[in-house]
């Protein structure tokens, strides 16, 4: 029998056990849900995406998006399954019942969301940008543009996407050179190019919105002087019927590494006629309504990470258990010893034990995150700020680290397989290549690092690092009292070497040395994630080690933290150690050409 796609019972020990997610029941926001709804959405998005979602994979992947006479053809499969998809109401679950949600704690839906992803992530870009397009104008639209729009991406009637991206520009937005140029009714006429648009064109729905930066003549240069606008694929009237074809086109499709099934395009604006489009928001705050997007966004990626490292481990899990080759060790002399599974040789029992500890750990730190999204929404006054501060602090933990090592764990879940991982046999292959982008698109690994140093350590006087700072130790004397002393004291180092890189990192800001932070700053992030996923197993093992009869799942949590945490205990004192060193070497070599 299948491990399937996610454990079950490690989600319920997390919302249940750990992070007593029930308290927001107890809200006036969440106060119309009980286990029943999150129980009934889970049991809903695992049979989907078991019966309907993961058989499209591989063959999507096979067949990819084409580009054939200007038009975008999905995988014709793509075309029942997202009616179904739209039928079973997931791309909204957490947004307000006026939009078609039911306004399910994002602590809950994320689990949802992880298994689908890990079902198909290539497909799940594009449910996933329509309720990307929706949030933004959820945020920041006039009641008119909510009303036209919000209800139709949420319910995935017409296509999202986000058109930041120029040729010239990559993750430079604020050289962006798309225009807007206002008309005497009011609305604005769009004219540039954006490369990278994921799910751009495409034969799903029969319309599709564009929230485009761009920049109205005489607005300053840099981000500060970009607006965000909706352009629609087809024409509107007032009351959203559609019209003519607007001014919008696909100029063609990338081949990519992986993702073959996801189309990403080219999307010209303004060319053989006027892009129509109406501005979002305020004039020049394109770019604060788009980070709230992002941001979205990001945790989106996080989970893309999550659910592709959990299918690639679970598979590579049920293969070790089944695979017999070689004889069990006090018998590796004996050439007649019976074969055993190679889940009984150290080294696969340590390679899937490197897997679970990423899975569960990413899996806590998304839970986590989600969570304080959701205090910051059900609580008020210092207690939502709060929670608020810290989901803003871990955020590019949940894009930045976890799309880097849950592409480690993919990787280590073909190690397992050997030279049967590298064919097309198996799917992990194809997690790889589609695992790849999670690290690039949203803000490389490098951008999360920077926004993590450069704007959210020191947020208010670095107050959400002391809070965090905080929740560790207080874990660590709690952990200490359930009698796991060994694994406490290794996060309290970890908590001090964390605490030592940032005010490394902070001095050398306040002395005006740039350089070093710049450099420091992705091993930095890498520093601080091993310690907080550390600090997240800690606290599971501690909770495991509370319960009155333990099950053999609680003694694995145990298990699963001690590896996870001597290992990163290493990474940790390694990276603190070099990052107070100051090496200069990247700055002083000569890269031939430059």
């Amino acid at each position: 029998m299948s491990l399937g796609l996610q454990d079950r019972r490690d989600v319920e020990f997390l919302v249940n056990e750990v992070l007593h997610v029930e308290r927001l029941f107890d809200t006036e926001r969440f106060g119309h849900h009980d286990w029943s709804s999150f129980e009934l959405i889970l049991d809903s998005a695992t049979k989907f995406a078991h019966e309907e979602i993961l058989p499209t994979n591989s063959l999507g992947d096979r067949e990819g998006a084409k580009f054939i006479n200007g038009e975008v053809h999905t995988p014709p499969v793509f075309k029942r399954l997202y009616k179904s998809w739209r039928e079973g109401g997931f791309i909204a679950v957490s947004e307000d019942e006026q939009y078609g949600g039911i306004q399910l704690p994002k602590a809950l839906t994320i689990h949802a969301v992880s298994v689908l992803i890990g079902a198909n992530v290539a497909f799940f870009n594009m449910p996933g940008l329509c309720h990307g397009a929706g949030e933004m104008v959820e945020v920041a639209g006039t009641p008119a543009q909510k009303k036209l729009f919000v209800t139709k991406l949420f319910s995935g009637e017409w296509g999202g996407t986000m058109c930041i991206t120029e040729p010239h520009a990559g993750s430079d937005v604020g050289a962006a050179r798309t225009t807007a140029t206002l008309q005497p009714d009011g609305t604005w006429h769009i004219k540039g190019q954006k490369i990278f648009i994921t799910w751009g064109e495409h034969d799903l729905t029969e319309n599709i919105v564009y929230p485009v930066l761009a920049r109205v003549e005489g607005d300053p240069a840099g981000t500060g002087g970009l607006s965000l606008f909706l352009v629609s694929k087809h024409k509107l009237d007032a009351s959203g019927k559609l019209g003519a074809r607007n001014g919008v086109k696909c100029a063609g499709i990338e081949h990519k590494l992986g993702l073959h099934a996801s189309p990403t395009c080219t999307m010209v604006f303004g060319e053989d006629e006027p892009a129509v489009g109406e501005l979002l928001g305020e004039q020049r705050a394109g770019m604060k309504v788009m980070f709230k997007m992002m941001n979205t966004a990001r945790i989106a990626v996080g989970l893309q990470a999550l659910g592709l490292a959990e299918a690639a481990y679970r598979y590579a899990h049920q293969y070790a258990v089944d695979r017999l080759q070689g004889s069990a060790m006090d018998q590796f002399k004996n050439p007649d010893a019976p074969r055993v599974a190679i889940v009984k040789h150290p080294d696969v029992r340590r390679m899937l034990l490197d897997m679970r500890g990423t899975v569960e750990g990413l899996r806590a730190l998304l839970g986590f995150c989600a969570f304080q999204f959701d205090l910051s929404k059900a609580l008020t006054g210092s207690e939502a700020e709060a929670a608020d501060e810290l989901s803003q602090l871990l955020t590019p933990l949940c894009k930045g680290y976890a799309s880097e090592v849950g592409f480690d764990a993919v990787s280590t879940s073909i190690t397992v397989l050997g030279g049967h991982g590298f064919l097309r046999d198996h799917p992990l292959e194809q997690y790889l290549r589609d695992a790849v982008i999670a690290r690039l698109y949203e803000g490389t690994t490098g951008i999360q690092s920077l926004d993590l140093i450069g704007r959210k350590l020191g947020r208010r006087g670095g107050l959400a690092l002391m809070d965090l700072s905080g929740r560790i130790e207080a874990t660590i004397v709690e952990a200490r009292a359930a009698g796991l002393e060994a694994l406490a004291d290794r996060v309290a180092k970890m908590r001090d070497d964390l605490a030592e890189g940032a005010m490394h990192l902070a001095g050398k800001g306040l002395s005006g040395d740039l350089v070093g932070p710049l450099l420091q700053a992705t091993p930095f992030m890498f520093l601080m994630g091993d310690t907080v996923l550390s600090w997240l197993h800690l606290w599971m093992a501690t909770t495991a080690t509370k319960v009155s009869e333990p099950t053999v799942f609680h003694r694995n949590k145990v298990a699963t933290a001690r590896h996870f945490i001597v290992q990163a205990e290493g990474r940790v004192r390694a990276r603190t150690a070099t990052l107070v060193n100051d090496d200069r070497a990247p700055m002083d070599a000569v890269f031939e050409g430059e």
